[in-house]
């Protein structure tokens, strides 16, 4: 197993997003890339006791979302929680599982494999809970709060009226997070909750763009060729950074590297180019061309 980190909340790695939450925990045990946990994300949650079509829709969502540079945060369950990690985790935005337990008590036990693909293809894996703290029911609720938490959002791929999966979404919507849901057969129990999350005021979403756009990192189609026929004029001096960025958002310390110049003038450039309106925040320290 790879070196367990602390990251207590005084700790810059501490994710920022956690401080916005009820309760944050005073620290996290982290296995993997520690930085994914200030990343862009979208939590994708639902049942345990999913059918084949929710388990597809979430393993597709998680797929194409990540592609974009999304980490994806889940709670590494069987069912849709599963399908999330699997469909992300060899993706460039990498997920993130959240569990409610210590790392030497893996749980579900079906789920250990899961836990070292998650580390071997470069993601992250966190707990509140110390290493010899058995998984408990009582802790998944808990935890929950964590998993919305990390996330710029949260998708719904099946619930039931009652559930795990319903508590999450209700620290997501405290929280002032956006909720999605795909359509479920009302015929299912598992399409109880996602219906009964639409009315009350969650977004009904057809294709994982639905969520991008709904981010601020999709373009619509018709204001995509626009611009892509529009010459756009940057200043000398911060074209090379303007021309390393894209549609996916690009993280301070990558743009650095890729342009071999310092954090501070990084930083000085961005803010130039976002007064100039070519440019925009989306994540900690993650930046998109508008």
């Amino acid at each position: 197993m790879k070196e367990i980190k602390i990251i207590k909340k005084e700790n810059s790695a501490y994710p920022k997003k956690l401080f916005n939450i009820e309760n944050p925990p005073k620290q996290l045990y982290v296995l993997g890339d520690e930085t994914l946990l200030n990343k862009m994300s979208l939590a994708i949650i639902g049942s345990r006791d999913c059918t084949e079509y929710g388990y597809r829709q979430a393993l597709k969502f998680a797929k194409e979302i990540a592609q974009k540079n999304v980490c994806i945060v889940s709670g590494m369950a069987i069912g849709i929680d599963s399908a999330a990690h699997n469909g992300a985790k060899s993706e460039i935005g990498k997920t993130i599982a959240v569990l409610g337990g210590g790392f030497n008590y893996i749980f579900p036990e079906e789920n250990e494999d899961l836990f070292y693909e998650i580390l071997e293809e470069g993601g992250c894996i966190v707990s509140e809970y110390a290493p010899n703290v058995k998984a408990d029911s009582k802790y998944f609720p808990i935890r929950n709060r964590i998993v919305s938490g990390l996330s710029n959002g949260v998708l719904v791929v099946e619930a039931r009226h009652r559930s795990g999966t319903s508590i999450t979404a209700k620290y997501a919507k405290q929280q002032g997070k956006s909720i999605f849901c795909i359509p479920s057969n009302l015929g299912e129990t598992t399409g109880v909750g996602t219906g009964r999350l639409i009315q009350e005021g969650a977004s009904l979403v057809l294709t994982p763009d639905d969520i991008l756009i709904k981010l601020g990192l999709q373009l619509d189609a018709t204001k995509e060729t626009i611009l892509e026929n529009i010459k756009v004029e940057v200043d000398e001096q911060y074209r090379t950074v303007y021309e390393l960025l894209g549609k996916m958002p690009m993280n301070i310390n990558e743009i650095a590297k890729k342009s071999k110049k310092n954090v501070i003038e990084i930083n000085t450039t961005l803010t130039m180019l976002e007064l100039e309106g070519l440019v925009k925040q989306v994540g900690m320290n993650e930046f998109v061309k508008i």
